[in-house]
C-alpha cells in the first residue's frame, strides 16, 4: 500500500460524510489553484459523487414506485406499511433502516479512506476505475 498524505484522506472522509458536495468544491478549488489530485483522492472524490447521484436516483424510483403502488387496492397497504418500516420507524435512536444502511455504508468508506486504503463496492468502484483511474 502506498503511503497517503493525511490531507487527501481527510478531503476524502469529507467528500463522503457531505454526500460528495465538498468533493464538487474541491475538484474546483483544486483546478483553479491549479492543484495536482492524486489518484487516491481523484477516485475517493469521484465515487462520493456518483454514490450521492445513486442514493438520490434510488430514493425517487423509490418513491414513485411507492406511490404508484398505493393506487392498487391490496398492494396500496402493504406498500405503505413496508414503507412505514423501512423509512419511518425507528430502530436505533433515531435511524431507520433505510439510514442506518446508509449511515454503515459511509462509516465503511470513510474507514476505509482514513487508513488510506481504497474502498471496494462492487459496480460503482469498477466503473470509477475505469472512467477515473485510481
Amino acid at each position: 500500500m502506498n503511503k497517503v498524505a493525511l490531507s487527501d484522506r481527510l478531503i476524502s472522509i469529507l467528500a463522503y460524510y457531505t454526500f460528495g458536495m465538498f468533493s464538487l468544491i474541491w475538484l474546483v478549488f483544486a483546478n483553479l489553484t491549479k492543484k495536482r489530485i492524486t489518484p487516491f483522492l481523484s477516485f475517493n472524490l469521484y465515487q462520493a459523487i456518483f454514490i450521492s447521484v445513486i442514493l438520490a436516483i434510488i430514493s425517487l424510483l423509490y418513491s414513485i414506485a411507492i406511490n404508484f403502488m398505493m393506487a392498487i387496492p391490496f398492494v396500496g397497504k402493504l406498500a405503505s406499511a413496508f414503507d412505514i418500516f423501512f423509512n419511518k420507524t425507528p430502530l436505533y435512536f433515531s435511524f431507520t433502516v433505510s439510514g442506518l444502511i446508509v449511515t454503515i455504508l459511509i462509516t465503511y468508506l470513510s474507514f476505509r479512506a482514513l487508513i488510506g486504503a481504497k474502498s471496494y463496492i462492487p459496480f460503482v468502484s469498477e466503473i470509477i476505475k475505469e472512467n477515473f483511474g485510481g
